[in-house]
């Protein structure tokens, strides 16, 4: 940015009901502002800011997230702010994002009135339909947040994306290089919108260079405690407080609740006092399509025993669980036929000794593949269930040996287990990082952007396991959720 071309005396906006002379209009007066932009929106727009919006407004950090309640004025603020950086800076380039061209236009056209207030000559930029051109040379542009649609800018001075939490999250990469060489800022303004979107991990990553403020509709004094009061009754605690608390609640398309992810992980890798004549070791392989991974997953089924004993029977009492023993995605492009020496390896990596172990493959399509393991020597020992994942209502029997499994049951399984602290992910397990990624990413209705293979092998390996421990995982019914 160029310094301050004028001083810095700061006077009161002329007011917007004193009529402006031709000779006014074609001088194209300057506007005196104040160093502060929230005392100089006080003044000269009209509005007194409250303290967080004050606080966003003076903030001279290059990334801000503003994680806000509705209504709580983000528009307002941060068209005062980059109009005030605008005026300040001569020549600079501001670009509007939004998810749609009309949210982002909402933003331009709040800058707009605030220039008409000032008594601002302004004009349109030719090249760009949706645009604002100061006095000073400083302009502003609207676009809808499409990544495929906004190359071609250089030297921004500010990015501000509005409702950030809503725009494709490719925008990021794509407008970040528009402020290498002005060494620019980037605002990111919205009320929260799920767990899986960069806007949330802006937000609750520590030390990642954002300054993170938050508006919750308590601290906003137009906003009453009676409407607040209604708001909860009517919507419900998950929906207040995404929308009034600044809380980052699970989407309804989201598989998995990040809480329910970081519960199931266990900073250490457990021992305890394993009944080894009793664990059993589930392999869960998702083969890959032309675009897919083919990943692995193994999940270890144990009985614990602790020392005390059921004071009726006198026997030790056991509790079973699942545990993550590795998780792995072969790169795009492998040879199926290589699968059973990717097997044979992943028994070497594991302890034993395990009482069975069990493959189950979606391998839909992929009847070659299913009898190569069967016809392996050091394999075909190992009971195989291969599985087509349907969109059926119920598990059924198919031809081949195979198992049509609903997808539906599949995950609701996999939630089961999570949600229910049956299945932990321990620390040290090898592609553990890439697994929880994939956890925290995927979405229900099967819309995220990471691949889902590791969640389907370690969904398949849960089915399978519940399958095949109903006595030990559900004593009382021997049922599946």
């Amino acid at each position: 940015m160029s310094n301050i071309e004028s001083d810095h005396s700061w006077q009161p906006a002329r007011s917007r009901n004193r009529p402006i002379s031709a000779t006014q209009k074609e001088s194209k007066p300057e506007v005196s502002l104040h160093p502060s932009a929230a005392v100089w929106a006080a003044a000269a727009l009209g509005f007194t800011p409250d303290p967080r919006q004050a606080q966003f407004l003076d903030c001279p950090d290059r990334r801000i997230a503003l994680c806000t309640s509705r209504q709580s004025g983000k528009t307002q603020v941060a068209a005062a702010k980059a109009l005030h950086a605008a005026l300040t800076h001569p020549g600079t380039d501001y670009l509007l994002f939004g998810p749609v061209a009309r949210q982002s236009g909402n933003l331009l056209h709040r800058i707009r009135t605030f220039c008409k207030l000032l008594n601002l000559l302004t004009k349109s930029d030719p090249a760009h339909e949706n645009s604002l051109v100061l006095p000073n040379g400083s302009r502003f542009v609207a676009l809808p947040g499409v990544p495929d649609n906004i190359r071609g800018f250089a030297a921004v001075s500010v990015v501000i994306v509005d409702e950030a939490a809503f725009v494709d999250d490719a925008i990021y990469p794509a407008v970040s290089p528009m402020l290498a060489v002005s060494n620019g800022s980037l605002w990111a303004l919205s009320t929260p919108n799920g767990q899986t979107n960069v806007f949330y991990e802006l937000c609750n990553t520590p030390a990642n260079g954002w300054t993170i403020l938050r508006s919750p509709a308590e601290e906003c004094p137009r906003i009453s405690p009676a409407f607040l009061a209604e708001e909860l009754a009517l919507h419900g605690d998950q929906l207040f407080a995404q929308e009034y608390q600044c809380a980052f609640v699970s989407a309804s398309t989201q598989l998995l609740d990040r809480a329910v992810i970081a519960a199931a992980k266990l900073p250490y890798r457990p021992t305890g006092n394993l009944c080894f004549g009793y664990n059993e070791l589930f392999v869960g392989i998702d083969v890959g399509k032309r675009q897919d991974h083919t990943a692995l997953v193994a999940v270890e089924f144990s009985l614990t025993q602790p020392t005390t004993r059921d004071p009726f029977t006198g026997t030790h009492i056991t509790t079973p669980h699942l545990f993550v023993r590795s998780a792995e995605s072969l790169p795009l492009g492998s040879d199926h036929l290589d699968l059973p020496g990717r097997l044979r390896a992943l028994h070497a990596s594991l302890p034993g000794p395990f009482k069975q172990v069990h493959y189950i493959v979606d391998a839909t399509g992929e009847s070659t593949l299913i009898e190569v393991l069967r016809r392996d020597k050091s394999l075909n020992r190992y009971p195989l269930t291969p599985v087509a994942i349907t969109g059926g209502h119920k598990t059924s029997h198919l031809a081949g040996g195979y198992e049509g499994i609903p997808r539906p049951d599949l995950l609701t399984r996999l939630r089961t287990a999570l949600g229910t602290q049956r299945l932990s992910l321990p620390a040290a397990t090898p592609g553990l990082p890439e697994l929880e990624t994939e956890l925290i990413a995927f979405r229900a209705d099967g819309q995220q952007r990471e691949h889902d293979d590791l969640v389907f092998a370690l969904a398949l390996a849960v089915w399978l396991a519940y399958e095949r421990q109903k006595v030990h995982l559900f004593p009382n019914t021997g049922r599946r959720p």
